[in-house]
């Protein structure tokens, strides 16, 4: 591949001069400038533009930090998120961490090195002792979660009002005691939803029992152990609102494997709104997220913010909507 060099010599100019052409610099001559782009076309020169971006001080490129991608509801807000920083003429860089820190080191140098201008951090990929770090310096942009503490732009849905109505979709079927299999670890969404689940039942004057609330991996194991724990303790559950999609669908073989200690007249919502829910037999009922624009808005407000165009940090909610299937 030819370089600016020889691009200069063979265009008998300076190397400053191929330069200024690149960049349409008004300086450099009519005639001059025909001739460097008739020799540029002629050896097929392909500028760097990773080099040249950094002696701006400029990548145009984002990071998208995810905790894994072994969930769809990670996939298609990455999809979301690839189409948004293509319409905005910006790279991006998806990565996982998938629980290592080294990994999450890696695209957090990519910041200190102007390898990349800013940073969207999905669901629980990055704690609130980093982000405190981070938050002088680097750009950046929560996505799914907002973490407490944190004044920075976070993009999710409107998690307690989309488990009021989960509750008030199981209570107007006649279910009485629900149980709410929550994420495993503690989150903005987590509080948000159980706040919902309150609300909802104070609403309907049943006491709310902090036993019916338990946290579970997406992983089947974890959520047959964590079902028939409850139900082992002598409650009569009717009905589960799952944290996920994957938590619902473990639910339901182990229901059919009869791993799980209950029977197919179980109430069943789950959050998120995959294709996970629309395979299982029976479908299941979801809380579905806009997870596509949850990923395209994130990118468009961390773009705002390299381009100096937003304002004070803000919450983003996008509108989330129940589907109800066979659960």
């Amino acid at each position: 591949m030819s370089s600016i060099k020889e691009v200069a010599k063979q265009a008998n100019v300076s190397v400053a001069t191929v330069s200024r052409v690149l960049n349409n610099d008004p300086v450099v001559k009519a005639e001059t400038k025909t001739k460097v782009l008739r020799v540029i076309e002629e050896m097929n020169y392909k500028p760097n533009m990773l080099a040249k971006n950094l002696r701006k001080q400029a990548s145009k490129t984002i990071v998208m930090v995810l905790p894994s991608m072994s969930n769809p509801y990670f996939s298609e807000i990455a999809r979301g998120a690839h189409a948004a920083a293509y319409d905005s003429s910006y790279h991006i860089i998806i990565g996982t961490i998938e629980s290592k820190q080294w990994v999450l080191d890696t695209y957090i140098n990519l910041l200190k090195t102007n390898l990349a201008e800013g940073i969207i951090f999905v669901s629980s990929s990055a704690n609130k002792a980093l982000l405190e770090q981070l938050q002088p310096n680097y750009p950046f942009v929560l996505c799914t979660e907002s973490c407490p503490g944190i004044d920075a732009t976070c993009v999710a849905i409107d998690n307690r009002q989309a488990s009021y109505e989960a509750v008030r979709e199981l209570l107007q079927r006649g279910h009485k005691r629900i149980v709410y299999i929550a994420g495993s670890k503690e989150s903005s969404s987590v509080t948000a939803r159980l706040e919902g689940y309150k609300e909802a039942l104070k609403e309907a004057g049943i006491a709310y029992n902090p036993d019916l609330i338990r946290p579970a991996k997406n992983v089947y194991q974890d959520v047959v152990e964590v079902v028939n724990q409850i139900h082992s303790n002598g409650y009569e559950i009717d009905a589960i609102i799952a944290h996920s999609d994957l938590q619902a669908s473990y639910i339901l073989r182990g229901i059919k494997e009869e791993t799980i200690h209950l029977n197919e007249t179980v109430g069943l919502i789950s959050f998120d709104g995959t294709f996970v829910a629309e395979i299982t037999n029976p479908t299941i009922s979801t809380i579905v997220q806009p997870l596509y624009d949850l990923g395209y808005r994130a990118v468009q407000q961390l773009v705002s913010q390299l381009l100096n165009e937003a304002g004070a940090p803000q919450l983003v909610i996008l509108p989330h909507r129940m589907v109800v299937r066979e659960t």
